[in-house]
């Protein structure tokens, strides 16, 4: 086999990685420099978390679009755009601002919901894993990209990366362009991606938390997270998943409770590392209630709702708030797992 081929299959494999990690890597640079914006703590989320919102307009749309014009296509128009609208977040007005990070979740939608189809047609637990991975991925970059340029516009013009993996489009896996009805994902699968990402969505206060003085706990924590998320299938195979989730759960709501409201900063790397973790069981317990991989996208992205709704309200008292939405949200998911016990064994 050529060094060619090789390659090829290589890109192929991680292409879905690769795409999470881009869109995750542009749509978080602004969490880390919240406090250079000059506007009300509330005002500043809102422009850190309304891409949450975009997410799901995107994929919605995905579904039309790679139906027209195929995988590779898609790939290629969200690495431009998502490049594209980095660039263009440079804008000084604070309502331009705001317009062009809801293009960027727009983006990410397209992007995401492509990544994770592309994992689950493979129905490799592992590739789904590393797929999901691409978040903690995404923002190591983006604390690592702060870190060296430190001001919001260097950093916003740093995010035009994801335009030269355009050139990689043609060693996408290739889906066959059919047109089909948008399907749409049930209620309840919508609810496990919401409840598994809500350590997610409550995470995006933690730089303003620690400062720049404590970035290395929560960069740490992130590093970390990457083997728990690949962890999960081994870890499933050998307890069951709902004894993984019930693990992962309790681990990431105490470790959350430490963090947020006793301020306990070791715990951030704990509850980043097990709260990031359980990303990986959430395509697996959205397919209990029903999502498929053309719906797994649209589900996930519409549960990215609550990266507008957990940030903003949360920041209004971070110590009680944040709490309350970690504890009580990882409780109802591990309840959502231990309901279809019976249906996960037959499926292991």
């Amino acid at each position: 086999m050529s060094i060619k081929k090789v390659s090829n299959s290589w890109i192929n494999t991680l292409a879905p990685l690769i795409t999470y990690a881009l869109a995750t890597f542009i749509l978080v640079l602004p969490s880390f420099t919240v406090t250079q914006f000059s506007l009300p703590e509330w005002l500043s989320f809102l422009i850190v978390s309304i891409p949450f919102g975009g997410r799901v307009v995107g994929s919605i749309m995905y579904q039309r679009i790679v139906s027209l014009i195929g995988s590779r296509s898609t790939f290629a128009i969200s690495m431009a755009l998502l490049g594209s609208l980095s660039l263009a977040s440079t804008v000084r007005d604070v309502m331009l601002l705001i317009t062009v990070r809801l293009a960027v979740g727009i983006a990410f939608g397209i992007a995401t919901s492509l990544a994770v189809e592309t994992a689950t047609r493979k129905g490799s637990r592992t590739l789904t894993a590393l797929t999901m991975s691409g978040w903690a991925f995404g923002w190591i970059f983006g604390a690592f990209d702060y870190i060296l340029l430190k001001e919001w516009y260097l950093i916003a013009i740093s995010g035009i990366i994801s335009i030269p993996f355009v050139l990689i489009r043609n060693s996408y896996e290739d889906f066959k362009t059919i047109k089909i009805k948008t399907s749409r994902p049930s209620i309840l699968s919508i609810a496990a991606f919401f409840l598994s990402f809500e350590p997610a969505f409550v995470l995006q206060l933690a730089p303003s938390i620690v400062q720049s003085s404590g970035m290395e706990w929560l960069i740490f924590g992130y590093i970390v997270s990457i083997p728990m998320y690949l962890l999960v299938p081994s870890l499933s195979s050998l307890l069951g998943e709902v004894r993984t989730t019930m693990v992962y759960t309790f681990i990431a709501s105490m470790s959350g409770v430490l963090f947020f409201y006793f301020a306990q900063v070791p715990a951030l790397i704990v509850f980043t590392a097990f709260g990031l973790g359980i990303n990986s069981l959430a395509p697996r317990i959205a397919a209990m209630y029903g999502a498929n991989p053309r719906t797994m996208g649209t589900a996930l992205n519409s549960a990215a709702l609550g990266g507008v709704i957990v940030p903003v309200i949360s920041s209004f008292d971070i110590r009680v708030y944040a709490s309350i939405f970690t504890v009580s949200s990882l409780c109802l998911l591990a309840v959502m797992a231990l309901k279809k016990r019976n249906y996960i064994e037959l499926l292991s």
